[in-house]
């Protein structure tokens, strides 16, 4: 199954987030990171999370090296991992745009 293969998903992504260099970036719900991949190499620092132990598992063995430094992907949801350690300047809901 291809995911947006036209591409809109990137194109809002980009519209609405065009400067998102060194932004620290939370995004919910990310799946196996088809989103994150993305965007990450533009962003800072990322938080991804998503209750899905198996879709975290995935994500980590197929992110790409160069993204494995500023991502940080855990298995939980806001209530479950509680409060963030630091503030985020854009929280994404994956499925949402």
């Amino acid at each position: 199954m291809q995911l947006d293969p036209e591409g809109n998903e990137t194109a809002v992504l980009d519209e609405l987030l065009p400067d998102i260099r060194g932004l620290h970036v939370l995004e919910i719900g990310c799946g196996d990171g088809r989103l994150t991949r993305r965007y990450a190499a533009r962003a800072g620092p990322v938080l991804a999370i998503d209750p899905d132990p198996a879709a975290i598992a995935t994500f980590r063995d197929t992110i790409p090296s160069t993204l494995r430094r500023h991502v940080d992907m855990r298995t939980g949801t806001i209530a479950t991992l509680g409060p963030p350690r630091r503030a985020f300047d854009v929280v994404l809901f994956a499925w949402s745009l």
